[in-house]
């Protein structure tokens, strides 16, 4: 199994637009379909990782800072998760107008407004994984 990239990749400056997206609850994933027809699958687990919103931003910011969490290297280990992080499920999304998806959390996390841009930018399942 390949291991999913940690880092976003630098955001496309042509605008991006999804041609379907599905919000799948029970598997916890996002499959999206871009204009350009290639598809994505994200496991929602990742994105909230990667959530966009301010406080973990910089939450991700300060402990990259810190040389004791880069030893520790946990993804999960942002305090804004304020359950245990394999209990951690997405409830809902919301379309926000054409360009961001939002997702409410079972945590009751719901600010972090995932611009088409950003999500493209970050990685998708590898196929095998994403065949669910």
């Amino acid at each position: 199994m390949k291991p999913i990239p940690s880092a976003p990749s630098p955001l496309p400056s042509e605008p991006v637009v999804p041609s379907d997206l599905k919000v799948k609850l029970a598997e916890q994933r996002l499959q999206v379909t871009w204009d350009d027809g290639s598809q994505c699958v994200y496991d929602l687990a990742v994105l909230r990782r990667h959530c966009p919103c301010a406080t973990c931003r910089t939450e991700r910011e300060q402990r990259s800072e810190s040389p004791a969490e880069q030893r520790s290297g946990s993804p999960m280990s942002l305090t804004i998760l304020k359950t245990d992080p394999r209990n951690l499920r997405a409830t809902g999304a919301t379309l926000v107008g054409r360009y961001a998806i939002q997702f409410e959390w079972s945590d009751g996390h719901n600010t972090g407004i995932f611009d088409f841009r950003f999500l493209r930018s970050l990685p998708s399942l590898p196929a095998e994984q994403s065949a669910s």
